[in-house]
């Protein structure tokens, strides 16, 4: 991962606070919360703008949300775990 440790950006989603990161050019913001007993998690692209979610998932478990996202195929068809050294975590 550029600018960042993988371990902490999978802690840090986890923890449901919004993340911005840039993957192929693109800039992308994670965001996840918990609205009446269910974990909504879901990735949305910035720049340029696309107003369809790129990836979201809901459950009754934080835990569960994390791991769907770990093996998702949202980055081009490969998951977190194959481009997290191409993903670089960015501040806003």
């Amino acid at each position: 991962m550029i600018n960042g440790n993988p371990a902490t950006f999978i802690d840090t989603v986890y923890s449901g606070q919004e993340v911005f990161f840039l993957y192929d050019g693109k800039k992308y913001m994670y965001q996840g919360y918990t609205e009446n007993d269910v974990c909504h998690m879901e990735i949305q692209q910035h720049i340029p703008w696309v107003s369809e979610l790129v990836w979201h998932i809901q459950s009754s478990s934080m835990q569960e949300c994390l791991e769907e996202f770990e093996k998702a195929p949202i980055f081009n068809g490969k998951s977190f775990w194959d481009v997290e050294s191409e993903i670089e975590w960015v501040d806003e």
